[in-house]
């Protein structure tokens, strides 16, 4: 079983197998520490850099390692939102892990500015 952090280089999600103490990207060559054991981790968005941030579960903000916006982590116990049509895919060029609205033929990397096309592919029976 694998688990997945966010390489503290060029942001692109890592897996590495349980029991592990570093993960080097394959992308940047860029050594990341694993949290340690039983710390649960979760993801948000960066509001102003729009890259995929990782922290430990029960914070209350997490500053953009690229940007330094601080972003504060909405509350778990807070109702829930209805769910928002958002999908998420890796940039074709630098591998960030891009969001965009759900039905979007193509997204642009605001890291790169690469634009990726969205495969939406369609199954008639």
């Amino acid at each position: 079983m694998s688990n997945q952090l966010v390489c503290s280089g060029c942001r692109t999600v890592l897996l590495y197998p349980r029991g592990a103490t570093n993960v080097c990207c394959v992308m940047c060559n860029m050594v990341t520490a694993v949290p340690p054991a039983g710390m649960e981790m979760a993801q948000l968005i960066c509001g102003s850099f729009r890259t995929l941030l990782m922290h430990a579960r029960g914070a209350t903000s997490v500053r953009c390692s690229c940007c330094h916006t601080v972003n504060p982590v909405p509350d778990a116990a807070a109702p829930a939102r209805a769910p928002s049509n958002v999908a998420h895919v890796n940039c074709g060029n630098c591998r960030t892990v891009l969001m965009y609205p759900a039905g979007a033929p193509s997204v642009k990397c605001a890291i790169c500015q690469y634009i990726t096309n969205v495969n939406v592919s369609i199954t008639l029976a």
